[in-house]
């Protein structure tokens, strides 16, 4: 949504979390996290709100993906317990358990290398003429309020 705001345009938390159908202290605690990486700024006036703080062209979805779930491995929480049970050979558990590590490993860095190589540019929608789309999402909003 902040991608599609006019220049110089910001939303108010409440007006995205309604548009979203989300709570508006998840939000807040998204939001929170996109600004500490430099996403979004916001602006606490009557007219504030938030906006895209970093050029849209340049932010990648490892950027969206590292703000909000944090740059630890995914395997700060795996639980190897499991492989003490299908091997008797201590050996084989220790080797077992480097392998399941190494896999998913790698499986993380291939996830992340996947994200870094798309822009969020890349799925906004844009018009018959090639530029992107701006919605005023205030008039969607106020709209949908009234219905």
């Amino acid at each position: 949504m902040l991608a599609e705001l006019p220049e110089q345009e910001s939303l108010k938390s409440v007006e995205i979390s309604e548009r979203m159908n989300v709570s508006h202290s998840y939000l807040q605690k998204i939001a929170t996290k996109l600004r500490k990486q430099q996403l979004i700024e916001s602006q606490a006036s009557k007219q504030g709100g938030y906006r895209l703080k970093k050029e849209l062209e340049t932010i990648t979805f490892l950027d969206v993906f590292e703000a909000i779930e944090g740059e630890n491995p995914f395997l700060h929480n795996i639980n190897l317990d499991p492989i003490q049970t299908m091997f008797i050979d201590q050996e084989l558990v220790k080797e077992k358990s480097i392998d399941v590590i190494h896999i998913h490993l790698a499986a993380e860095q291939a996830y992340r290398d996947a994200l870094a190589g798309y822009k969020l540019i890349e799925i906004l929608p844009k018009d018959d003429n090639g530029k992107y789309l701006q919605i005023d999402w205030k008039s969607v909003i106020d709209d949908n309020r009234r219905k």
